[in-house]
């Protein structure tokens, strides 16, 4: 049966980001059309102080945004952990995962969305262009190089390709979207990882 893809949950996996994850909340907020963003899903792992103490009132409980929910692991776990914790909560058609540190451009919702629905079934990942923030005025360096895909080394491991076509053989990893449909279908993401680093491969290899 045909997947509808119409809303976007956004998960952000945060550990101790503090105004960083802030500052990506109200950029999500701002950036993002309403009637597409169904929540946003801010994975404390372990922060001290508890992460929620950086976020404003305004940002988590404000009528004119999407709501933003608090999901917090008492002890770390680890990247992998609090993402697939945010991805099996997640509500919205899209599950989204982001960077606890990014600021995404008008209208990416609808570029995503756009390439979701190319194919006409619901196995289609996006992973978006990555460029370069700067942490101190929050504004993108458009000088700086750009990154989107990669490609699986002969020792497991993986590197950026330089020019990358439309289609990809290896996804980046901090920044995605799936249907939430194919999110359950593969079970997300191994419960054995813990850290960055593998978790790209491992989810490419299911979805080829």
């Amino acid at each position: 049966a045909p997947t509808t893809m119409e809303t976007l949950s956004v998960v952000l996996p945060c550990a101790y980001e503090g105004e960083f994850a802030a500052k990506t909340v109200r950029g999500l907020q701002e950036h993002t059309k309403r009637g597409r963003l169904k929540e946003i899903i801010v994975v404390d792992d372990g922060s001290e102080p508890r992460l929620e103490m950086h976020l404003p009132e305004t940002s988590l409980r404000g009528s004119k945004w999407a709501p933003v929910r608090m999901i917090r692991h008492e002890k770390t776990l680890g990247l992998i952990a609090a993402k697939k914790t945010g991805g099996d909560a997640a509500e919205g058609d899209v599950v989204v995962f982001f960077d606890c540190h990014v600021k995404p451009r008008d209208g990416w919702e609808e570029a995503f969305l756009k390439q979701m629905r190319r194919a006409g079934d619901h196995r289609t990942v996006v992973v978006p262009t990555i460029t370069s923030l700067d942490p101190d005025t929050w504004e993108e360096n458009s000088f700086a190089a750009a990154s989107k895909a990669c490609y699986m080394t002969w020792n497991g491991d993986f590197t950026w390709l330089a020019t990358p076509g439309r289609d990809v053989p290896l996804m980046s990893g901090g920044l995605l979207a799936m249907s939430r449909r194919w999110w359950q279908e593969t079970e997300g993401y191994d419960p054995e990882m813990v850290a960055w680093g593998g978790e790209n491969i491992d989810q490419s290899f299911r979805i080829w």
